[in-house]
């Protein structure tokens, strides 16, 4: 099933063969989260942080379409889609990195970008390589703005399009993990086949997959060797927190002990879509079945941890 016949099924209440509905789903301005039947729900959490391109009109940038689309996450919510098939929800957000990186912390932001002086910020790796929460740079030396942001507009992205994202995740992870003992979340994200002068390995080809767990502090090492074993046994080439350890999703969310494990995933993008279209390539439906493949052991991982 596409994914876009995927999701006009859920809107429109479909069943599959035997008369039970696909799923849930529930739509916002701000993000879509695609629920599983009750009978068949996991702690599991996917969710796909830079897969919007949405872009408030009332907001202007220098920046045009197609460098605003080099940090888009693209079609990451369709490539993993199959999770909910398996008992896990998938949260994608609508709207563009470039407008607010749901994947920085709220107060990591340059105060060169500001009209005002803001002494709750905390600009950090990223604000300094100009993509923290608010992006400076769209590519390397190409400003998104020629002005500087006011307090107010600063505030509504902070309170219209950050929060909400990261109230619905939290809520939900919180509520699995109250129902199941634990949970397990994975944040989806596509990585350039080459690294730009804004990337820590500028210039280096990256492998095919890379797994972040923060240097082995925000889940257990055998959820992670799962996740790891099965894109290998695929013939993926697989590193781990390099040059990716996971961003703030990750460390924000993720507590072992209490057993609420997350794990960022970067695919490279030359596996399924042309970087310079955007469009997905010739092996797209090759890397959505393989997906598929690896959803599958991580769902017989946590069914045998919650069983």
């Amino acid at each position: 099933m596409s994914f876009e016949k995927f999701v006009s099924d859920l809107k429109h209440n479909a069943f599959d063969n035997k008369g039970s509905p696909l799923g849930y789903i529930v739509e916002t301005e701000i993000y879509t989260m695609f629920s599983p039947l009750e009978a068949i729900e996991l702690p599991l959490i996917l969710d796909s942080p830079h897969s919007g391109m949405n872009w408030p009109t009332s907001v202007r940038t220098v920046a045009t379409d197609t460098q605003l689309k080099s940090g888009w996450d693209a079609h990451v919510d369709r490539l993993w889609h199959s999770v909910v098939g398996m008992g896990g929800h998938l949260l994608c957000a609508h709207y563009s990195r470039m407008f607010i990186d749901l994947n920085r912390a709220p107060e990591d932001i340059d105060p060169q970008l500001l009209d005002y002086l803001d002494e709750t910020c905390r600009p950090t790796k990223y604000s300094d390589r100009g993509m923290g929460l608010l992006r400076k740079f769209a590519l390397p030396g190409t400003l998104m703005y020629d002005y500087k942001l006011n307090h107010i507009d600063v505030m509504n992205r902070l309170n219209h399009y950050y929060l909400p994202y990261h109230n619905a995740l939290r809520i939900k992870l919180d509520a699995l993990h109250s129902k199941y003992g634990g949970v397990w979340h994975i944040d989806c994200h596509s990585m350039k086949s080459i690294a730009n002068k804004m990337n820590i390995d500028c210039g280096a080809p990256r492998p095919d997959v890379v797994i972040g767990d923060n240097d082995g502090a925000a889940a257990d090492p055998a959820f992670v060797d799962v996740v790891e074993d099965a894109f290998r046994k695929l013939g993926y080439k697989v590193a781990r927190n390099a040059p990716y350890k996971g961003g703030y999703l990750v460390t924000q969310y993720a507590v072992p002990s209490s057993n609420r494990h997350s794990i960022q995933i970067e695919l490279n993008r030359a596996l399924y879509m042309d970087e310079k279209t955007f469009e997905p390539n010739s092996n797209f439906n090759n890397i959505q079945g393989d997906l598929a493949t690896v959803t599958l052991m991580i769902a017989k991982f946590i069914r045998s941890q919650v069983a």
